[in-house]
């Protein structure tokens, strides 16, 4: 892997009385090895020599191995699969992958999605602190997000203790229309729950019970193999 194949890295300053501060931090990139500067066309590039510290984060974090668990539940399930993480902002999404199906949904990393209304919340809020699963919903609900203000977070104990009893949580129409999705969430060896993996789907996909059983079952087998790579 060659970080020359990369795409150059866009800095876009936004508020320009701090450009002065940006300027010093990326001049402080390029003394330490991290960037290079490119003159001609005033872009900024990873430099070549971060190459075996990227191969080492990677290792140490199991980006491959998780890509790879996450690859082959895509193939079982044949929908779009994503790993989300709870932080302190709330959670996140953090590794997807695509379904190869012609009609399906797409998730992006890196968003954060409510913790009231997403599978993916859902499933990690049901195994938390409910004092802190309160924050992030208050949180959440100050965002400007356009989906998120329709959310309801009317009697959410109750739910989150059937999906401690049932092991996963499903979502109908909830967030985004027309997405229904599954989640499981992921102890970590100190049985706290921080993750959650999803499969998502268009129409209603997930409305068979035959289907979410097959689906649920196909999370939980890829639940159990991330275990100890996080």
């Amino acid at each position: 892997m060659l970080m020359e194949n990369y795409p150059p890295l866009f800095f876009h300053f936004l508020n320009p009385p701090h450009l002065s501060t940006a300027h010093r931090i990326l001049n402080e990139l390029i003394e330490c090895n991290v960037l290079v500067k490119q003159e001609d066309v005033k872009r900024y590039r990873l430099c070549l020599a971060i190459v075996p510290l990227v191969q080492e984060i990677l290792e140490k974090t199991h980006v491959d191995s998780l890509r790879t668990v996450m690859s082959e539940l895509r193939d079982a399930t044949n929908e779009t699969v994503f790993l989300s993480e709870l932080t302190h902002e709330g959670i996140a999404s953090v590794l997807t992958v695509e379904s190869k199906r012609v009609f399906s949904f797409r998730a992006h990393p890196g968003v954060y999605l409510p913790v009231h209304c997403t599978a993916a919340g859902l499933a990690i809020a049901a195994f938390n602190d409910f004092g802190l699963v309160a924050e992030l919903v208050t949180r959440a609900m100050s965002q400007p997000d356009p989906y998120a203000g329709h959310c309801s977070s009317e009697n959410l104990q109750k739910r989150l203790e059937l999906i401690r009893e049932e092991g996963y949580a499903f979502c109908d129409n909830e967030y985004e229309p027309g997405l229904q999705a599954l989640a499981v969430r992921v102890f970590n060896e100190d049985k706290e729950v921080k993750v959650s993996i999803t499969a998502i789907a268009p129409g209603t996909r997930f409305s068979n019970n035959q289907t979410r059983v097959r689906i649920v079952e196909a999370l939980k087998k890829s639940a159990h193999a991330i275990k100890s790579l996080i």
